[in-house]
């Protein structure tokens, strides 16, 4: 996923090989979809996309995290098992291995590639990026979990 055009205020994304997302407040989300069923669907999606440029696109855009960052943030949630029922107490002990790994990697980044000395206030707002997206991906699986009358 790439995004982009957001120095002239408009917001872009693109989502799949012929796929852009408009993320501006139009009516129109994806540029070519002109899919009947979509068009009347799309007011119930506005609130999320929204809610995705507020809390995952914009923070993403004012943080321009690099790809080690990048990595950091898809590490930390594909290894926090925390609110995962059901595993094993080996499992989550190896998790928060690979947590407590990815985080010296993360503090050597800062303190010798970056020159980073104090870097928790950057670290604390990728944190927040984190729980943003969480959020927002509890919004549409519960959105999806809903059905609606298109008729």
């Amino acid at each position: 996923m790439q995004y982009g055009g957001h120095e002239n205020g408009n917001y872009y994304m693109v989502v799949c090989e012929n796929e852009i997302a408009d993320l501006n407040f139009k009516d129109d989300l994806l540029l070519e979809v002109s899919n009947n069923s979509y068009d009347k669907t799309r007011p119930l999606w506005k609130p999320y996309k929204e809610n995705m440029i507020k809390l995952v696109y914009k923070p993403m855009i004012s943080l321009n995290l690099t790809r080690f960052e990048l990595v950091y943030l898809l590490a930390q949630i594909l290894w926090s098992t925390q609110d995962i029922k059901n595993l094993s107490p080996n499992i989550h002990e190896r998790a928060n291995q690979m947590l407590d790994q990815i985080s010296t990697e993360l503090h050597d980044y800062y303190v010798n590639e970056r020159r980073l000395f104090n870097y928790s206030p950057r670290l604390v707002n990728i944190m927040k990026l984190i729980d943003g997206a969480k959020l927002y991906s509890n919004e549409i699986s519960s959105f999806k979990g809903h059905t609606f009358s298109l008729t």
